[in-house]
């Protein structure tokens, strides 16, 4: 399949790289169209929007792909949507969106013959206020590549992401031992806490997740309704457990307690974490068993597939 996919490149959580990953390790013909790029100043892409979308119009053309996909659909500069949906003869647009919007997006969204959300309350949002396009709840996948397997596992709890006010009020409050990566961290935020602030390169992370005993999982309050995020799904790889909060789509992907353990407050948090510390086994089955739900159901071949039978 003949697949065009539109995005930012370099994102924290680079999810258009794994998405081309994916694919192509999937035997697919993948094209990449970065339509925003974390050097380039905002000024000038400004100014060079339209030959740049132009130009995506023209490649288009030239490849003739099945199906185009914009990750992060509702972040896409509109112009080159516009260029993209005109195009005579052209094959399925398609955007996905994993961020939280308002009305001010209607007319982008209105260009996308289907917007496919990893957030059921997102879709839910999009048929509120009315939007023109096809909605669909399409969740995040695991990254591609054969993830490493650590000969010993660090008797601690990780979290990469970005620091929020409401990822730091959790984790001001766990007593349990916790090592934190990401931006926007800093010192002294719990009794038994190692931050390591800033981005770490992306590679990094797959070997985190397989170095520690598990993983903990908080939504951006910023952006997420009730849907999952790729911190959900990525850790499973490994076999490492998540201790994630819970989301109202959790249940969707994943059996609570036996594939994912779930926590409403700091305090059960922390007895699960007690638990897992106490007795390593236990991480191990709920970690085997995440695994094997992710493998089974939940790679970029099995959205490929979904999307692709929407269409």
């Amino acid at each position: 399949m003949k697949l065009l996919l539109l995005g930012r490149s370099g994102s924290i959580n680079h999810w258009l790289e794994d998405a081309v990953t994916a694919f192509r390790g999937d035997g697919h013909d993948v094209r990449v169209a970065p339509v925003r790029r974390p050097w380039l100043a905002t000024g000038l892409e400004r100014a060079f929007i339209e030959p740049l979308a132009a130009n995506l119009a023209a490649k288009a053309v030239r490849f003739a792909p099945d199906l185009i996909v914009a990750i992060g659909g509702l972040h896409v500069p509109r112009p080159f949507l516009e260029r993209l949906a005109a195009l005579p003869g052209r094959p399925p647009l398609a955007g996905w969106v994993g961020d939280a919007f308002d009305a001010s997006a209607r007319d982008t969204a209105g260009l996308y013959d289907l917007l496919a959300y990893t957030d059921t309350g997102l879709a839910a949002r999009h048929a509120a206020l009315g939007f023109a396009s096809r909605a669909m709840f399409l969740p995040h996948a695991a990254s591609p590549g054969d993830p490493p397997s650590a000969r010993s596992r660090a008797e601690r709890l990780i979290f990469v992401g970005a620091a929020t006010p409401g990822r730091h009020r959790v984790t001001s409050a766990l007593r349990g031992p916790l090592t934190l990566y990401g931006p926007g961290w800093r010192p002294g935020v719990g009794p038994d806490v190692q931050v390591h602030p800033g981005r770490i390169p992306h590679g990094r992370v797959a070997g985190l997740y397989a170095a520690h005993l598990a993983v903990l999982n908080i939504k951006s309050e910023q952006n997420v309704l009730s849907g999952l995020n790729q911190r959900s799904f990525d850790p499973c790889l490994s076999g490492t457990p998540v201790l994630s909060d819970a989301q109202g789509d959790l249940e969707r992907c994943f059996a609570p307690g036996e594939e994912v353990l779930v926590w409403r407050d700091p305090a059960e948090l922390d007895a699960h974490l007690t638990r897992l510390l106490r007795d390593p086994a236990e991480a191990a089955r709920v970690g085997g068993a995440g695994r094997r739900r992710v493998m089974a159901e939940h790679r970029f071949t099995h959205r490929l597939a979904t999307l692709r039978a929407a269409l």
